[in-house]
């Protein structure tokens, strides 16, 4: 039986010759303020994330990295970011970073997610390129990486109350688990709204890794666009979460 690292090695691989043969080529990048520049000035962009913001967030050269997906005529056509987060608190880490006005709730989760996490996010993809699996495969990407580089306990983001309640933290990003944390006012956006962490943990890491590579990558899938089509069918366990009223913003961070 392979080892937590070397089922991430594996699913690496066959994740990156998929998207050679998809049409894709990729990069591993640690400019965080080209990432920012990509992420001001592309089409159909969301807020600058606090999380990765270089001119805000505090992280060492090797604890955050972010993927380059570029099409045949070497157009950047998608982004995600990954950063390493050692914490004993990570929705008070989120917290502190200020994305909410006051007065803003904090919402008891009832567990504590700690150690060292990966944080994935700052996901976005041109709107020529979206429906084809990139939203579904690059958050596993990086998750993948996060196991390899750091060893990571589990790896978290945060979403907003659209993308929540529309499934995407299971059904698309592939956590087992998302809470409302906070709401209010979402600086960002200037409207009140809700964030959500969601979370999977090393040993579901693994297994949904080996699960996909075995069940997916290894069966009837020839492209990105069959992966991502197989995958969502075969999760049919929506993620644990508590729903808040509608909000305005749609976010990955």
């Amino acid at each position: 039986m392979l080892n937590k690292i070397d089922t991430a090695r594996s699913y690496y691989r066959e994740t990156m010759s998929l998207l050679v043969r998809s049409g894709y080529r990729i990069s591993i990048e640690n400019d965080m303020g080209e990432w920012k520049h990509i992420m001001q000035t592309a089409p159909a962009t969301t807020a600058v994330s606090s999380m990765f913001d270089p001119a805000k967030a505090e992280f060492l050269p090797g604890d955050a990295f972010w993927l380059r997906v570029s099409n045949k005529n070497a157009q950047t056509v998608a982004i995600i970011c990954d950063r390493l987060i050692e914490t004993e608190d990570f929705v008070g880490f989120v917290e502190g970073t200020g994305m909410f006005a006051a007065p803003y709730e904090r919402h008891e989760l009832g567990t504590r997610l700690t150690g060292k996490i990966g944080h994935a996010g700052g996901l976005w993809v041109h709107p020529k390129a979206r429906k084809t699996g990139l939203s579904w495969v690059l958050p596993r990407l990086v998750r993948a990486l996060s196991v390899m580089h750091w060893g990571v306990d589990r790896h978290c983001g945060i979403i907003l109350t659209g993308l929540a309640n529309a499934g995407f933290a299971n059904r698309i990003y592939g956590f087992s688990r998302s809470w409302l944390a906070l709401s209010g006012a979402f600086r960002p956006t200037g409207q009140a709204d809700g964030l959500f962490v969601i979370d999977i943990n090393a040993d579901e890491i693994a297994g949904q890794q080996a699960f996909e590579l075995e069940s997916i990558m290894d069966n009837r899938a020839q492209n990105l666009v069959d992966v991502a089509t197989i995958g969502r069918e075969r999760h049919h366990q929506p993620a644990v979460r508590e729903p808040l009223a509608a909000g305005a913003g749609v976010n990955f961070g």
